[in-house]
C-alpha cells in the first residue's frame, strides 16, 4: 500500500507541470490598447519644461522598497487613460525619496507614495498620500486642474 501511495506521489509531481501548461489563463484587456507610457522627468528637467510650457506638475514621490509604489507603477500608471490624462495634462515628474532626499524635504514627504500638484511657477496646489487606483487618480487629477 505504502508503495503504491509513493508511486502515485511521484507519478503526480512528475506530471504537474505538464498540466499547469493546460490551465486556460484569461487574458488581462484592462491594458490592451495602451502602447505607451507616461514620460516622466526628473525634477530639474520637469520644473524647468513646465515653467516654459505654462502646464502643471505632478510629482510622486516614491522608493524602490515601497510596495504601494511599485503597485502605483505595476497598475495605476499603466492605465490607458491616466497615460492620456497624465501626458495631456501634466509634466510629470517621479522623485526617489532615498535618493533625492532633498527635494522630499522640502515638500516635506512623510509617507509614500506621495503625489504633490503643482501648478506651472511651482506653487503646490494638491497633494495626495498612499495607492490610488486608476480611478481614484484620474479624480485626483481633475481636482488638482480644478484648483489650478
Amino acid at each position: 500500500m505504502r508503495r503504491k501511495f509513493i508511486a502515485l506521489f511521484f507519478i503526480l509531481l512528475l506530471s504537474s507541470p505538464f498540466m499547469a501548461g493546460c490551465v486556460k489563463k484569461e487574458k488581462d484587456n484592462s491594458n490592451e490598447n495602451n502602447t505607451s507610457t507616461i514620460t516622466w522627468y526628473t525634477y530639474q528637467e520637469g520644473v524647468s519644461k513646465a515653467k516654459s510650457s505654462g502646464k502643471p506638475v505632478l510629482v510622486d514621490f516614491y522608493a524602490d522598497r515601497c510596495d504601494p509604489c511599485r503597485m502605483m507603477d505595476a497598475y495605476t500608471y499603466t492605465n490607458s487613460k491616466v497615460i492620456d490624462e497624465v501626458n495631456s495634462n501634466f509634466v510629470a515628474v517621479k522623485v526617489d525619496v532615498d535618493t533625492e532626499q532633498s527635494i522630499a524635504y522640502f515638500y516635506n514627504i512623510r509617507l509614500i507614495p506621495t503625489v504633490v500638484y503643482l501648478d506651472s511657477q511651482g506653487n503646490e496646489v494638491y497633494r495626495t498620500i498612499g495607492y490610488r487606483d486608476a480611478n481614484q487618480f484620474i479624480q485626483d487629477m481633475n481636482i488638482a486642474l480644478q484648483r489650478i
